[in-house]
């Protein structure tokens, strides 16, 4: 544990600020809507703009005492900046911000239905409406190689597919990415975990099936996605 008192900018104490509120309400919804598994895993990390700093807010969990959510802020190299804990999570997804600076946010979840797809190893094609209108990506491949960081698997998704939102973490939870903010991805996570139940239901009932070309086409058209869409040959 480390703890430190170097002076931030005003500037960013106001983001970090703004941040930690977004997340507070984040974890309140995910703990409302069952998005968040019993022991309360979940850990964002924010984008800082305009600086190689992220400030990373945990969930305190069930057994907490405090349920404050304390921000701890670090530079991308894992110096603490401000609070106290570690800069891990930080410097685990580092490189990812450095290399595609339109992804703001990441978030370590740890939910039921996610985390159930995550047992399977298997690829998880996105076939719920109401997360495929978000996205031109198509699926959420598993990590499986513990051997590489989440970070490094990431990056390694997103030259395959540059629209990538999420990655399994093998027989854990999952790792989700966000290009609008904190609180637009967590919208994002509680659409998946969602998603995640209805597809798994759906797999009693001899399995989910793929969009209909006309339907892709009316989600996308939902969201403004459907010109680059259509550019790319999916409808």
């Amino acid at each position: 544990m480390t703890t430190t008192e170097i002076p931030l900018d005003d500037t960013v104490t106001e983001f970090v600020a703004a941040a930690t509120r977004d997340a507070e309400k984040a974890f309140r919804v995910f703990r409302e809507t069952g998005t968040v598994a019993g022991n309360g895993t979940v850990n964002f990390v924010e984008r800082v703009p305009g600086h190689d700093i992220a400030v990373a807010l945990n969930e305190p969990g069930p057994w907490a005492d405090d349920r404050t959510v304390r921000p701890v802020v670090a530079t991308f190299d894992g110096e603490v900046l401000s609070g106290t804990g570690s800069a891990g999570f930080v410097t685990g997804y580092a490189a990812v911000f450095r290399a595609h600076p339109e992804i703001t946010s990441v978030v370590h979840v740890h939910s039921p239905w996610l985390g159930g797809w995550a047992q399977t190893h298997r690829v998880f094609p996105i076939r719920y409406a109401a997360v495929q209108r978000l996205t031109l990506s198509r699926e959420i491949p598993p990590h499986i190689d513990r051997s590489i960081g989440a970070g490094e698997f990431i990056l390694g998704q997103l030259s395959r597919d540059p629209d990538l939102i999420a990655i399994f973490e093998a027989n854990g939870g999952a790792n989700v990415i966000g290009r609008a903010g904190l609180l637009e991805l967590a919208k994002l996570v509680v659409l998946l975990e969602e998603g995640a139940q209805y597809q798994a239901i759906a797999e009693t009932l001899g399995g989910s099936v793929e969009f209909d070309k006309s339907n892709l086409a009316v989600q996308w058209g939902r969201t403004g996605l459907a010109d680059e869409a259509r550019r790319r040959g999916l409808i």
